[in-house]
Order: C-alpha cells, then sequence, then structure tokens
C-alpha cells in the first residue's frame, strides 16, 4: 500500500512537472507588435509614478498599499512579461526585452514626458535602474526597493542560507527547478504570513520559462556597477530591509558610491517585502522624489 501511495506521488509530481515545462516551451515567440503587458492606470493626478513588481509577483503586490497615497497622483501598475496576466512567451527574458515591452506601456500612457517617478521592487528594482538609464529623460527620479545584487551565481549560494521558499524563489537560481512544480507548492499551506493571499495567488501565474530565464538573465547576469553608473547623476532612493535575507543590505551599500545624488534608507526589522509590511512608510519615503528642485541628502 505504501508502495502505490509512494508511486502515485511520484507519477503526479512527473506529471505536474512535464506540464509545467510544455505549458512555458511550447507558447508562441514573443511578438512585441501584437503582445502588449497587462497594466492598470489608476489616478489623474500631476504626480506620475511607475510600479515594477519583483520576480513571480504582478501588479497586485503593490494594491494593498495604494489607499496610502494621496489623490494627486497617477499611478501606471504593469505586469511584467512572463508574469500577471501578461503574455508569456517562450522567449528570451533578458533585460532589453523586459525594457522593450515596459517601454511600450510607458508610452502608450505619456509617462515619458520627464516628470514621472519609477520604483521596482527586487526584479523590478533592477528593471528601474535599467530603463532608467536607457531613458533618463523620461523620470525625474528613481527608488529602488530590495534590490537584489550579486556578482553571480555562487555569490547566491554563499549568502543564501536563511530566507524562505518564498524569497528563495525570488532571487536564487537553484530554486528555477522547483519552479517546475509550483503548482503543487503554491498553495495556503506554503504562503508566508507577510504575503497576503491575493499576492500568493497571483505568484503562481508565470511558467518555468519566464521565471527561470528572467531569473538568469536579469537578476544573475546582470552587471548592476555598470547598469548604475548610467544613472549616476540621476535622483535614486535605495530603500532595504535590514533583515533582507533574500537582498543582503551590505550588497546594496557597495553600489552607493556610483552615485552622486543618492539617499539611503535603512528600515531596521525590516525583510524583503518592506512595502507589504508599511506602505505609508515607503511612500512617506518616496514622496521627496517628486521635488522637482530639491537635491537628495548625501549619502553619509
Amino acid at each position: 500500500m505504501i508502495w502505490i501511495i509512494f508511486i502515485t506521488i511520484i507519477i503526479a509530481f512527473a506529471g505536474v512537472g512535464i506540464h509545467g515545462y510544455l505549458n512555458g516551451v511550447m507558447a508562441p515567440p514573443y511578438d512585441p507588435e501584437k503582445m502588449m503587458l497587462n497594466y492598470e492606470r489608476i489616478g489623474n493626478g500631476p504626480k506620475k509614478m511607475v510600479l515594477l513588481h519583483g520576480l513571480t509577483g504582478s501588479s497586485k503586490y503593490w494594491k494593498t498599499g495604494l489607499g496610502d497615497l494621496p489623490d494627486s497622483c497617477s499611478i501606471l501598475l504593469i505586469d511584467l512579461l512572463g508574469f500577471g496576466d501578461s503574455p508569456k512567451p517562450n522567449s528570451k527574458y533578458d533585460l532589453e526585452e523586459h525594457l522593450g515591452a515596459i517601454e511600450k506601456v510607458i508610452k502608450r500612457e505619456g509617462f515619458d514626458t520627464g516628470e514621472a517617478v519609477v520604483v521596482g521592487h527586487s526584479l523590478g528594482a533592477i528593471l528601474t535602474i535599467g530603463l532608467v538609464g536607457k531613458h533618463p529623460d523620461w523620470f525625474q527620479s528613481l527608488a529602488v526597493i530590495g534590490l537584489p545584487n550579486y556578482s553571480g551565481k555562487e555569490a547566491i549560494k554563499t549568502k543564501f542560507g536563511k530566507a524562505s521558499l518564498w524569497d528563495g524563489v525570488s532571487v536564487d537560481s537553484r530554486y528555477k527547478f522547483v519552479c517546475f512544480f509550483h503548482p503543487l507548492y503554491m498553495t495556503e499551506w506554503f504562503r508566508p504570513k507577510n504575503i497576503p493571499k491575493d499576492i500568493f495567488k497571483d505568484a503562481g501565474k508565470h511558467t518555468w520559462v519566464s521565471y527561470y530565464r528572467t531569473l538568469d538573465e536579469v537578476i544573475i547576469n546582470t552587471d548592476l556597477r555598470e547598469l548604475a553608473s548610467r544613472i549616476k547623476d540621476k535622483k535614486i532612493l535605495f530603500i532595504h530591509g535590514e533583515n533582507d535575507a533574500a537582498a543582503p543590505i551590505e550588497n546594496v551599500e557597495a553600489l552607493l558610491p556610483i552615485s552622486t545624488n543618492a539617499k539611503f534608507e535603512r528600515l531596521p526589522d525590516a525583510d524583503h517585502h518592506v512595502f507589504l509590511t508599511d506602505p505609508a512608510k515607503v511612500w512617506a519615503l518616496i514622496e521627496p522624489l517628486f521635488s522637482i528642485d530639491k537635491k537628495l541628502e548625501p549619502v553619509k
């Protein structure tokens, strides 16, 4: 009887894994002319802000905290390519492809006129730096939350010790094969207490291809020092939890000397999801970025 149960479990896992693999590799290729990212615009205020979520996330990541924003804001919530309700093609998912897909939405909604602030969390933080570096005239400033800065796969293995499964899937390449079976572990039993149910549910809306290629091509292989050097004079706010096991804080501090107009906010007792813990605090920190004349306090 035990052997029958064991074999049944193995077959179930194999079936889910094969289905997850085929769902990605058999998808059509990316067509930038026909495939538009899923997005939502909220508000019509003069202060424009673009929000980019992390790996396995969606635009819902930000929604629980939007009630703390003033009515003077216009918010552009975007599901990244391969995640949320956006298309999930069998494609490269490298930095340029992600940025190109985001650019189409920003231009369509008129957030490319120079006064917008762009905010990104984790994977979205890397894309935020890349986006502003590519189009510095589109944005007046940027904020990056929980920026994962690693010098390759070995550095991740060395630093990664205390992160949860959820955070591990967000930045660690060792988890890319676990992603085969995400329909099995994306259940309430595995939901971290600090992740709301709707956000956790949306985290399953990706394919193995969109997950692991984005992880390798953007989080692992991006040279953040080179990327950050493109925006060294831009107003940039770093927000980071001191207890962030997924993106060690010392790795972000190492990038600070590159910038000439940066501020670093260390949040004590906060982990990788500082926004979910205290969105009002995060918005209060971001608010000064809308000031055109005010220079950020220099990093000590």
